[in-house]
This record gives C-alpha cells, structure tokens and sequence, in this order.
C-alpha cells in the first residue's frame, strides 16, 4: 500500500492538524504566516520573472525583506498579543457569567502587558454592563412591587448596547 494513501496516518494527521486549530497561539501563528505569506509568495514569483538586479526585481527585494522583518517582528511580539487576547476573551466570559468584579480585575491585568487604553476601555465596558444588570435587578423588583410605571423608567434608563438591554425588551413587553 502507497505510504501516502495510508489512512493510518492521514487521519491522525487531519485530527492532530484539527485539535491545534483549537490552540490560540497556532491560530495566531497560522493567521500571521498567511497573511504576510501571500505578499510573499507573490513578490517572489514576481521577482523571479525579472532579470536580476533589474529595477523591478529590486523593487521585489526590498519589498521581500520588509516583509520578513514585519514577519520577524510580529513573532517577537506574538506571545504578548496571545495573553491580550487571552485576558479580553477570559473578561468577556466573566462578564457573560455576570461576574462583572472578576472581569475588571480580570481587565486590570491588561495593563502590565502595556495596554492601558484596551484595560480602560474594557473595564468601562464591565462597569456599563454591571450598572446595566443592576437596573434591571432594580426594575424586576419594582414590577414585584406593584410599580410599573417606575419599572418602565428603570427599563429605559438601560443602555441599549448591553446585555441586560435585550433581557429589558422581553421584560417591558411582558409587563405591557
């Protein structure tokens, strides 16, 4: 049996090749190499049409290597960007949880990785999504008061960008 059309080995290789699909870093690695590879590849071929030290050709050489520095440093600064999107994806779950305090915390680390204006705008986003969640808590409690007229107020005092909005529709066309 030919070596390349053994099943022993391609579907461990589909299925090792599908689990690091799953592994940030290999995403983040794959996206890069992509990304700058296409450029690449075409400036190569171009280049290797053109007679050597031609204009074009010099062009394509310059333009090869200012793609493999941006390439090199992309890697240095790719774990960075991985524990970036790692902290923001993690704080966005909690936030999803309704753990709004873990999520800021979560945010805070944000800016030992040299981020201070991704961390602020995150933790503005968790504190808007708390106040948000807290109003609706407020206008629930109102409608099991007896006060739907002060629950209505609360509802429309909810920034429509949150979460607790879209619970806030369903709970005002309840009570309608």
């Amino acid at each position: 049996m030919d070596k390349k059309r053994n099943p022993y080995i391609r579907v461990p290789l589909v299925i090792a090749v599908g689990i690091m699909l799953y592994f940030m870093p290999t995403r983040e690695f794959l996206k890069l190499t992509f990304l700058l590879g296409i450029p690449f590849i075409f400036l190569l071929g171009f280049m290797v049409k053109k007679p050597r030290y031609s204009w074009g050709w010099n062009v394509c050489a310059v333009g090869l290597l200012v793609i493999l520095g941006a390439y090199g440093y992309y890697l240095v600064h790719l774990p960075q960007r991985i524990q970036v999107r790692e902290i923001i994806t993690s704080g966005a779950a909690l936030i999803a949880n309704g753990q709004y305090d873990e999520a800021i915390t979560k945010f805070e680390q944000l800016e030992k990785l040299g981020k201070p204006e991704q961390m602020k705008e995150k933790i503005l986003e968790a504190q808007t999504e708390k106040e948000a969640h807290q109003q609706l808590e407020k206008a629930r409690q109102q409608i099991d008061g007896g006060n739907i007229e002060e629950a209505r107020k609360t509802i429309e005092g909810i920034p429509s960008n949150t979460r607790a909005a879209q619970e806030a529709k369903k709970l005002l066309k309840s009570i309608e």
